[in-house]
């Protein structure tokens, strides 16, 4: 069986990523904190942030390919601390590529719609990228530092919610978790994503795996929306109250790391080159649900040792 080396394993798509490889892969499941246990998978607690560990992990086990999904993507503490983030999102990033060059090994670096301004979106892989946070600086030197290491190397940008392994809620589960407690909830009109379900996410990139070309690739969900009315949908699907979610502006929520205004992307090369129709805000709405509760979201929490 062919081996599989994920970073970032317990993450939100490291850990849907894991889930979804089992089977097809032996999957080696790399995290700095929350070992992964799980039947069929071999946890590696390691800091790829150190230099040297990449390469000693990618000699050790010899995958097949990495997914490298582990980042600092908090924007607030990028902002805070910008050289801490450049070595997380930049100096990783390039260990690990060396890494994978170094083995022949095939690289999937997962990356983000932040690296584009915002101001003449949606994007496609030949639009400039004019990054105006510290972390969509930091993600956008990883992703060159991948391809200048390592040309054969595939980059793919996206913006994903969905279920959570470690204590902490994505955008998904922040709004689910307000509106089914009743709550009134800000929803930024002025801020456009392509939001797609990490599930939906983990298959597309597993299918990049078997691709032969490098290069950028953008990995979006098919709809263009705000975060409001991305609130609103969820709330539909959930049968809860949409009329909860209160429009607001990100000019108005106090942040100190600037937020990009319209980050939709465009995946025409994706649909082309995987042969798949990218999945809707409603599919992906939908499964978010059904993996809420057909045992999946469970599964995942599994991994980390909370359930």
């Amino acid at each position: 069986m062919k081996r599989l080396l994920i970073t970032g394993a317990s993450g939100l798509l490291g850990a849907n990523l894991v889930l979804e490889a089992m089977g097809a892969y032996e999957v080696i499941a790399v995290s700095r904190q929350h070992a992964v246990q799980q039947d069929g998978c071999i946890p590696v607690l390691a800091d790829l942030a150190e230099e040297g560990a990449a390469r000693r992990i990618v000699a050790e086990y010899g995958p097949e390919a990495v997914v490298h999904s582990a980042a600092a993507t908090d924007l607030e503490a990028c902002e805070r601390d910008p050289e801490w983030a450049f070595l997380q999102n930049r100096d990783m990033a390039r260990w690990v590529a060396e890494a994978c060059r170094a083995h022949g090994t095939k690289l999937i670096h997962i990356s983000t719609d932040a690296v584009f301004d915002g101001e003449n979106g949606p994007y496609s892989e030949l639009d400039p990228p004019r990054p105006i946070s510290a972390y969509g600086e930091s993600k956008l030197a990883g992703e060159r530092a991948v391809l200048e290491v390592y040309e054969g190397a595939i980059v793919a940008r996206c913006n994903f919610f969905g279920w959570n392994a470690q204590p902490k809620s994505s955008l998904g589960e922040w709004f689910l978790e307000r509106l089914a407690s009743g709550k009134p909830t800000p929803g930024f009109t002025d801020v456009w994503v392509s939001p797609l379900y990490a599930g939906h996410l983990a298959r597309m990139v597993l299918a990049l795996v078997e691709r032969g070309e490098g290069g950028l690739i953008h990995l979006p969900g098919a709809d263009c929306v705000s975060k409001y009315h991305f609130g609103r949908r969820l709330a539909r699907v959930f049968g809860l109250d949409p009329d909860l979610v209160q429009p607001a502006s990100v000019e108005d929520a106090g942040l100190q790391a600037r937020r990009a205004k319209r980050l939709c992307l465009r995946g025409a090369r994706a649909e082309t080159a995987l042969g798949v129709k990218l999945p809707s805000l409603e599919e992906g709405l939908r499964a978010f649900r059904r993996h809420g509760e057909d045992g999946y979201r469970q599964r995942l929490r599994a991994l980390v040792g909370r359930e």
